[in-house]
């Protein structure tokens, strides 16, 4: 951590050229004269860029036409890193588009404006916001940022399969007409449903912990387990609940073996095409969120008994249209008694970086975001639920993803949760997916892994905080 504070400060001596060569001017041609213009930087790509744009383009043509606003919206790779040099340069966005693991980051390093007045005056308080999103918009207390679309992470399966395997999975005890319900059931479940061919390799998987792979970092979540003690401000990474969760991941490896799932990974195809293991059939069950609707309308037609189109499908009654789909989705389970309804609730955020031009007319932006039509309309179109407490009817009914209800009663769940704030989350990310990558490949026991994580971690975590001293205590 130390290090790239030296680099990030070399960077700034020779910021003010680099800036100029590296980010282009702050207003391109055909902005409308006489409006200010608030420029916005988002990460996004492709169908979730352009369904932004969309949305940016009704405000320039509404409510920024009246107030003389007129938001410039950009797509950028690698946005945490330039919002960053940008800031530290003073020329940053009005408005970047971060992850929700930035924010402790960025606010530890004074690079955000804390948001709390302007939300007050906009009429966006804790009462608007589900508890779990609200909380992770803020670092030691104070609002640094707001929800720009939410998810949540729950169990997708494949009921064609199920069905399929109707008999075997009621020889051993399952029940083929729902989901698992703990982690238990659905380590039996993915046994029964794994087909294998005739030299032994890995045709279907049942289930893996490592596909989709992202979630590595919060898999401890469901085995009743924590990160961080925020009080001590010490990892807790070694408690049995957190052994436990990566031998479930050793597990899977010592029964199939890592090479066979390392083969059959990349036998498949990319996660945004039709050869998604799960959408082609040969991964029954996965954890993941609520945008693979998405990408299931987008690219697998055999996941619908009727060929509907798209349009049509969404005048259809819920219950037919679920009826229809192949795929379902529930709860992950869990691994702790009686604890139900677990959910990691991550987000995309916007934040209004310290020394921007405009922060009055940026946060007018993001308050017309956050207002209840327009949300709605923009987590329809990406198929995620709603990071709102307050939810109509029709976004339920009409939702491209059938499943909406699901994902939104996890958001709403007393076991939902968000990542620690940590101001070394982005390292900590990294971190867990390595050694989590290791215990995988079998090439660490568990213990071993979190034990080396917890040192490393707490080691950059205390750097971290030194530097921070001595910086405040210069200013």
């Amino acid at each position: 951590m130390k290090r790239m504070l030296k680099n990030i400060g070399f960077v700034i001596l020779l910021i003010p050229a680099l800036a100029i060569l590296f980010f282009g001017p702050r207003q391109q041609a055909g902005v409308p004269k006489g409006r200010v213009v608030v420029t916005y930087w988002e990460k996004w790509t492709g169908p979730e860029e352009q369904q932004m744009k969309i949305i940016v383009d009704d405000f320039n043509a509404t409510v920024g036409l009246k107030k003389h606003i007129f938001v410039q919206f950009v797509s950028m790779a690698d946005i945490d890193k330039k919002t960053l040099i940008a800031t530290a340069a003073g020329v940053p966005p009005d408005i970047a588009g971060l992850w929700d693991n930035d924010i402790a980051q960025f606010a530890s390093l004074g690079a955000l404006t804390p948001l709390g007045q302007l939300a007050r005056e906009h009429g966006i308080t804790r009462k608007t916001y589900k508890k779990v999103y609200w909380k992770a918009c803020h670092y030691h207390g104070r609002l640094y940022a707001l929800v720009s679309t939410p998810a949540d992470i729950a169990l997708l399966y494949n009921k064609l399969v199920f069905k399929s395997d109707a008999r075997k999975l009621r020889a051993a005890g399952l029940n083929p007409n729902q989901a698992p319900q703990t982690i238990k059931q659905l380590d039996a479940y993915a046994r029964v449903l794994t087909k294998f061919g005739p030299r032994g390799q890995l045709l279907r998987a049942g289930f893996l912990p490592t596909e989709p792979g992202w979630y590595y970092p919060e898999v401890f979540f469901w085995f009743g387990g924590h990160i961080w003690n925020a009080k001590t401000h010490q990892f807790t990474l070694t408690t049995p609940q957190d052994v436990a969760a990566y031998r479930w991941i050793a597990a899977y490896s010592k029964w199939l073996g890592p090479e066979a799932i390392n083969s059959f990974t990349s036998a498949q195809g990319n996660f945004e095409s039709a050869q998604n293991p799960f959408m082609l059939g040969t991964l029954a069950m996965e954890q993941q969120g609520p945008w693979m609707a998405n990408y299931i309308y987008s690219y697998d037609r055999p996941f619908s008994t009727l060929h509907w189109s798209y349009a049509k499908a969404l005048t259809m009654p819920l219950a037919q249209r679920r009826k229809n789909y192949g795929w379902a989705v529930a709860p992950f389970p869990s691994a702790v008694p009686g604890m139900k309804d677990v959910s990691y609730c991550g987000f995309d955020a916007f934040v209004i970086p310290r020394g921007a031009t405009h922060i009055k007319q940026a946060f007018t932006f993001i308050a017309y975001v956050e207002s209840q039509p327009v949300m709605e309309r923009l987590c329809s179109m990406m198929s995620k639920n709603s990071p709102l407490r307050k939810v109509s009817r029709d976004f339920i009914e009409h939702n491209p993803n059938p499943y909406i209800d699901v994902f939104e009663k996890l958001a709403n769940s007393p076991n939902a949760r968000g990542l620690p704030k940590i101001p070394i989350m982005p390292q900590v990310v990294d971190e867990l997916n390595t050694e989590a990558q290791a215990v995988a490949l079998l090439e660490r026991t568990p213990t071993r892994a979190l034990e080396k994580a917890q040192h490393r971690l707490q080691r950059e975590y205390d750097s971290y905080e030194r530097v921070q001293r001595l910086r405040r205590a210069e200013k």
